[in-house]
């Protein structure tokens, strides 16, 4: 096989230089894209919780009235290198009580259907938005959509753990380079023998 390939590329001798530039053209517009600011709007749901509340007053032939109580989770994550702008976080139904965490100026819009479209001007690179809903007595909404001015978000599984020091994060991204240059060596050890 490497000699089928060296037999070819020295057929190809007077175009070496054009086939090294257009190599390194390549290389470049890979490295460009990669490194090119963007918005990445991911989203998900990682925890709820259901309450009943039983109330004295409200007995009806004999049975205590129960009130159920359920809160929604999401999480909202611009995952880019650029600020996401108009960002519209759109439910199935209007909760009956809303909380985003960290405040902002948020707009809270009742669309199509009886949906709840919330507004948030901006979220910064790496910036996590919490939001909280709150239903009495009804099932919980469903993500509609999740958009802004710059891309669609996408779904993704959230879970609520611990995060490490930067200094671990450091030591884990500094083996997995010497890992990679040592895979990449033997490699060029197998293609010499």
């Amino acid at each position: 096989m490497w000699h089928s390939l060296a037999s070819m590329w020295s057929y190809l001798t007077p175009l070496h230089e054009a086939l090294i530039g257009f190599a390194f053209s390549l290389f470049g517009a890979l490295v460009i894209s990669l490194l090119k600011a963007r918005v990445k709007i991911v989203y998900g749901r990682a925890n709820n919780s259901r309450n009943v509340v039983f109330l004295a007053d409200k007995e009806e032939n004999g049975i205590n009235g129960q009130t159920e109580i359920y809160v929604e989770k999401y999480y909202l994550q611009n995952r880019g290198r650029k600020a996401a702008t108009n960002v519209e976080f759109v439910l199935s139904s209007y909760p009956n009580d809303i909380s985003v965490f960290e405040p902002r100026a948020v707009t809270y819009t009742n669309v199509e259907k009886g949906q709840c479209m919330i507004g948030i001007p901006q979220i910064s690179p790496g910036e996590l938005v919490i939001i909280d809903c709150l239903y009495i007595s009804r099932p919980a909404a469903r993500v509609s959509s999740v958009k802004c001015a710059e891309a669609m978000g996408t779904e993704k599984p959230f879970w609520t753990v611990q995060r490490f020091a930067g200094w671990f994060n450091y030591l884990v991204a500094i083996l997995i380079f010497l890992g990679l240059a040592f895979l990449i060596q033997i490699v060029f050890q197998i293609m010499d023998i």
